[in-house]
């Protein structure tokens, strides 16, 4: 065989010049009509100029010469690749990399291949392979990571993409996926320094200035996260994520106008596209006009019936409206949210079978507060004959061990024998709930006698009109930032003369008292409460012992209202579903009575019309 020829057919190959490779393989060929590593690199080239006819001619030709050529069944895989083939070309990958298993490239093809045919985790067995052969290839780091994210094992793409930095500080696609991942795992500080380091690395990646603007949203600087979509916008105008971010993060700045305009825009684009319609509904629920929301959600459902979004919003817009029957049977459509944990539960699921002499288990579900509330139901299922077995977290079970009907406590996520199990939030619908047949009676959550007497004791000792109050939630909960309150809003409680404030916040928010005048004469009982006897075991005593408890929309009025304490909650202009649209009463708490926003945001005239009446309560 004539080597110079042939190594100038693979020079103008390896320059694409396709044809003069093909036309010299062809005349080396002619020569040695045998020569497998001919017939292969004709393959080669076909694939190349996309004649995958004629390469599969020229590779099978190539193994029955050979059988045992490694570079035949690696084009081969490339082929099958090309041909949407994906399990064959796994096949072929597989034979070449038996054949030579030093080949990096072969063992590169073969994870991809393995990726493309959805087989993820021998994929990252396979690229793991690579990285111990050549540790310091950034690329092989940077596929491995990518292929650990796309397998949800973020933690572990983190450090891979880390190392990828390490070996290669100015890979902009690392900054930028590593960002990503920290934005899934509410890194949002991390997150904004990766995609700056990105921004600084190479300017006009819209890529790296949407994931800061995921980054900056995050850390609720709403007015820098919009400037950066709109960089994204300017560098990629048709890139959707980046609008449908961009609109999501105009609401939550309070700019509903923009939002609604944006989204009417990707609706005229998308008609078709629910997802589309759930966001302008979403922007417009939020600006107030409930009548145009509910018209998009159903549109959106319209287009897709199965589309949970959209059945979960229309179900919150029916229950705060106060049709419990259609909303609660709509409110199951949150167990198909991809954002709801809805984690397999190991025992039959009760649909309203009889349950005499049976057991169920009712399962916690979402905050404390809905645990708080869901928890009444268990007397209920007593009555049918069922024995009742609650599965929450174990730190809630001082504090609920009194409630009735319950005769049994598991820790979620442990096993026990049991006929049925049912989700606390959906037990509602189960019964039929309305508002005429939903339980009311307080208290169903009895504080601990012993913890009621010792507090009273200590609270008998401070003078004036006693009100316990609570202003910050979780601030990880979706939305957190329109319920909590900051505390400073509560200032013109402390003025009214004869009243004495009881603090009950505990957690997030704590930090706050720090800030407020001497002269609010807040009462703090700091790390004496709830750390000895269980989760809100003394709060619910001192609760016993208050005139009045104030608060924001938290576990805290859950609490309250399930001891049966009075209790005023400052709402939000679109509160939760359980306090309905309007009106003072809460149907599910009798001692409840509720104050709300008229303009989104403005906690200083709520508060103006809660010390108005608090000082009208004081002198009762």
């Amino acid at each position: 065989m004539d080597s110079n020829l042939l190594a100038t057919g693979i020079q103008h190959h390896r320059a694409g010049e396709l044809q003069q490779a093909r036309s010299i393989y062809r005349q080396l060929l002619a020569d040695n009509p045998r020569e497998a590593a001919i017939l292969n690199l004709l393959g080669a080239v076909c694939i190349d100029a996309g004649q995958l006819t004629e390469a599969d001619e020229y590779l099978a030709e190539a193994l029955r010469v050979n059988p045992n050529l490694p570079a035949a069944h690696d084009n081969l895989g490339v082929l099958r690749a090309r041909q949407n083939r994906p399990a064959d070309a796994v096949a072929s990958y597989r034979r070449a990399a038996a054949l030579d298993p030093t080949s990096l490239a072969t063992q590169w093809n073969l994870a991809n291949a393995l990726a493309h045919n959805g087989q993820h985790a021998e994929g990252i067995v396979v690229l793991e392979a690579i990285v111990r052969a050549a540790p310091r290839d950034a690329g092989a780091r940077f596929e491995l990571a990518a292929a650990l994210a796309r397998a949800g094992r973020n933690e572990e793409a983190m450090a891979a993409y880390r190392a990828t930095l390490d070996i290669e500080p100015r890979s902009v696609a690392a900054c930028v996926n590593l960002a990503t991942l920290c934005i899934d795992r509410k890194q949002f500080d991390e997150a904004a320094r990766w995609s700056r380091r990105a921004i600084e690395l190479r300017s006009g990646i819209a890529a790296a200035h949407h994931v800061l603007g995921c980054a900056l949203s995050g850390l609720e600087r709403y007015e820098e996260a919009i400037g950066e979509f709109h960089t994204a916008l300017d560098l990629n105008p048709q890139w959707d994520e980046a609008r449908y971010n961009l609109g999501v993060t105009l609401v939550e700045a309070g700019r509903f106008a923009e939002a609604i305009e944006l989204f009417r825009q990707i609706v005229a684009q998308h008609p078709s596209d629910p997802t589309a319609w759930y966001h302008l509904g979403s922007a417009q629920l939020k600006a107030g006009d409930v009548a145009a929301a509910a018209e998009q959600f159903d549109r959106a459902i319209e287009l897709r019936e199965d589309y949970a979004p959209g059945r979960h919003s229309r179900a919150n817009l029916w229950l705060l409206a106060g049709r419990f029957s259609e909303g609660f049977a709509e409110y199951e459509w949150r167990l198909r949210l991809s954002s709801y944990p809805t984690p397999p539960l190991p025992w039959k699921p009760w649909n309203g079978e009889p349950l005499a002499g049976q057991s169920i288990v009712l399962c916690g579900e979402q905050g404390i507060g809905d645990t708080i509330q869901g928890i009444r139901y268990a007397r209920l299922l007593k009555e049918q004959g069922a024995r009742v077995i609650v599965e929450c977290g174990a730190a809630l079970h001082p504090l609920l061990s009194r409630t009735a009907g319950v005769d049994a406590f598991i820790a979620s996520g442990l096993p026990t024998e049991a006929d049925y199990c049912v989700r606390m939030m959906s037990v509602p619908h189960r019964l039929h709930t309305t508002r005429e047949t939903m339980p009311t009676e307080v208290p169903y959550i009895i504080a601990d006698p012993a913890l009621v007497e010792i507090w009273r004791a200590r609270l008998d000792t401070i003078d004036g009109f006693k009100v316990g109050i609570a202003w910050q939630g979780n601030p990880n909960f979706p939305g957190d930032r329109q319920r909590s309150i900051a505390l400073r809003y509560f200032a013109p409680l402390a003025r009214v003369p004869g009243v004495r404030l009881i603090n009950l916040q505990r957690g997030p928010g704590i930090e706050q008292l720090s800030g407020v005048s001497e002269a609010w004469r807040i009462v703090a009982f700091g790390d004496q409460v709830d750390t000895t006897a269980g989760a809100f075991m003394d709060t619910a005593a001192i609760m016993q012992s208050l005139d009045l408890v104030i608060t924001s929309d938290t576990a805290t009025p859950h609490l309250a209202g399930a001891l049966g304490v009075p209790v005023w909650v400052a709402l939000q202009k679109l509160p939760d579903w359980r306090f309905l649209f309007e009106g003072e009463v809460c149907p599910w708490y009798p001692t409840m009575r509720l104050f709300r926003q008229s303009l989104a945001g403005d906690w200083v005239a709520v508060f103006q019309q809660i010390a108005g009446e608090l000082e009208h309560a004081s002198r009762s």
